[in-house]
């Protein structure tokens, strides 16, 4: 099965390697692997409405290379199914997740041969640290997604940053959100959002989620967490300048394990404070801007790792046209990262030719400094479209860990890209130095992580579309030399999806049908090293997904089967995961 679905994605990525699009598409640079358009993330009955300024998304601004960022709308992150961030990047070729369990259990994402080491996390552009017992790594099964308008993945040669922006209302309507979720193992889950604008400019967002789980087929050990969030902005309507406050509280609390190996407890609560001032020279954000503010981020209640905080101050000054895009970001912190200066650039010098290029220089405690810096060339022509990128420099992956010095690396890719109505897809090749990523404190019984090799990977994705409500998306990661632990090689995916509004049965749209058949594969890999030093092998294995979606003006039903084909298999050695666990539930999305 492993090497059927193997060949299988292989000959769709080479045929999806042929000439390819992006012209205009360029300055959006959005990239199609289960990520509906931007211009589709808006409520039916919103769209004729007035619409009030709002802040810009805190992501790296464009004009971009080709195929160099995801992005996932609130629309797309309702129709992948997903309940967490880890979940969501699974659409990104090559992410590995290791899953402790459940819901509720461990996600780690691991990429590229740099294990969770590769994660680079923003909250609406401020560098959101793991804090707790997991300090040196962010566990991504935390972060929930019923608060996030718009997450931004740009993908580099080695590493995957990260960009969670936050909810925000543009319409003078109050927006509510409710979302209930049930499930195998006494799942449960509840969530809320309420948004309102004033005329004045004043906006204001609440919302707040619980979840609970056993994780696993075992009784008696429950994993839960309680999410609220508040956010107050000041935004007048010509939008050239404004304020933003919010503040996140999660309350997490983790039992000890039946099983030996299992994820240790985890009880704690973490909260993050932003507030930010900006203003621009015009009303569409394009020309000067600049922006100032502080953040922090602390753990307490935690009678095992103890209260720690960590406080930052940042500012910023940049220029911005359709063609062209300068910034350059100064931080400072009291722990951690001590200071850090970054710059991007971004230009199109002629039509066809898209240039980018950053540098970032970062100081630690202990007197530890980084510098890392990035280039990269995009030429679009038609359909096609080709990208090279190179990053090089010396990192830090635990700031929280004052012996960890850091290590240097120089990572480079190169990828041809198609996109056209019935057939999008890219397919590539990125080398990457060898890597010695630290043990995740999650997973105990993987106590020794071993060092990748340098490795040339071969990586693929391919969305085609035979019949209008049929379409196949599948991707392909294989490095041609020692993979990293927890880094599976020959590993990919492929879904299956039929969506359809029935138009003529519905010419509203008030009335839309998703059912989706996923499929995740891997060849037998490594997990970390035993007390001997030997390795730890992770076995091949399959697992197979349903997920059906119905809804009907603002409300939408679901249900989601996971290990649909009750396979013995699982993601990290020694942490089972169950059998056709499934979770059904209802999100109701309406103005007031």
């Amino acid at each position: 099965m492993n090497k059927a679905l193997g060949t299988l994605a292989i000959a769709a990525s080479l045929f999806a390697s042929s000439p390819s699009p992006v012209g205009a598409a360029v300055l959006q640079d959005t990239t199609a692997a289960r990520i509906d358009s931007p211009r589709q993330d808006e409520l039916p009955d919103m769209s004729q409405r007035r619409a009030l300024a709002v802040t810009e998304p805190e992501t790296p601004a464009g004009p971009l290379a080709p195929g160099t960022r995801y992005r996932f709308t609130r629309r797309s992150q309702i129709w992948s199914g997903a309940f967490t961030l880890a979940d969501l990047l699974t659409a990104i070729p090559g992410v590995y997740v290791a899953r402790g369990g459940f819901f509720g259990q461990p996600e780690y994402v691991m990429y590229g041969g740099r294990g969770a080491a590769a994660i680079e996390l923003y909250w609406d552009g401020m560098p959101w640290h793991a804090m707790g017992g997991d300090s040196v790594y962010q566990d991504l099964g935390r972060i929930t997604l019923s608060y996030l308008r718009q997450v931004d993945v740009i993908v580099l040669p080695g590493r995957l940053r990260v960009y969670l922006v936050s909810e925000r209302h543009e319409r003078a309507e109050p927006r509510t959100a409710i979302n209930v979720t049930s499930g195998s193992f006494s799942t449960v889950a509840y969530g809320g959002l309420f948004q309102r604008r004033w005329n004045n400019g004043i906006g204001l967002n609440l919302a707040g989620d619980f979840a609970a789980s056993d994780g696993a087929p075992q009784a008696g050990r429950n994993d839960q967490y309680l999410d609220l969030w508040a956010k107050v902005a000041w935004l007048p309507e010509e939008g050239k300048r404004g304020v933003v406050y919010q503040v996140r509280r999660q309350t997490q609390e983790r039992d000890r394990p039946l099983e030996a190996e299992g994820a240790p407890a985890r009880k704690g609560d973490r909260t993050d404070v932003l507030f930010k001032i900006f203003t621009g020279a015009r009303s569409d954000r394009l020309g000067w801007g600049a922006e100032t503010g502080l953040g922090s981020s602390s753990w307490r209640n935690d009678s095992v790792v103890g209260d720690h905080t960590v406080r930052q101050g940042f500012a910023s000054v940049g220029y911005r046209r359709p063609d062209f895009n300068a910034k350059v970001i100064g931080r400072v912190g009291d722990a951690r990262v001590r200071g850090e200066v970054e710059g991007r650039v971004s230009w199109i010098p002629v039509r066809g030719i898209v240039l980018g290029g950053e540098g970032r220089w970062q100081r630690f405690g202990a007197g530890r400094t980084a510098r890392v810096g990035g280039a990269s060339l995009g030429l679009y022509r038609g359909l096609f479209s080709a990208t090279g990128q190179i990053t090089t420099g010396r990192i830090v992956q635990a700031p929280a860990l004052r012996l960890d010095s850091g290590q240097t690396t120089t990572d480079a890719s190169f990828r041809v890209g198609l996109t056209s109505k019935a057939l999008s897809g890219n397919v590539g090749i990125v080398r990457r130095a060898a890597f010695l990523p630290l043990p995740i404190p999650d997973f105990p019984a993987l106590t020794t992580l071993d060092s990748s090799a340098a490795a040339t990977y071969i990586v693929a994705d391919v969305r085609v579309r035979p019949l209008h409500p049929l379409f196949l998306t599948t991707w392909y990661s294989h490095p041609r030399t020692k993979a990293g632990d927890l880094q599976p090689p020959q590993h990919g995916r492929v879904d299956i999806t039929f969506r359809s509004k029935f138009w003529r049965q519905f010419r509203s749209g008030v009335f839309e049908f998703m059912v989706r058949y996923g499929i995740e594969y891997w060849s037998s890999g490594t997990a970390g090293l035993s007390s001997d030093g030997s390795p730890i092998e992770l076995p091949g294995a399959t697992f197979h997904e349903w997920f059906v979606q119905v809804q009907l003006v603002g409300f939408k039903a679901f249900w989601n089967l996971r290990n649909a084909r009750n396979t013995s298999a699982v993601y990290v050695p020694a942490l089972t995961y169950p059998r056709n666990a499934q979770t059904f539930g209802v999100k109701w999305d309406f103005t007031n």
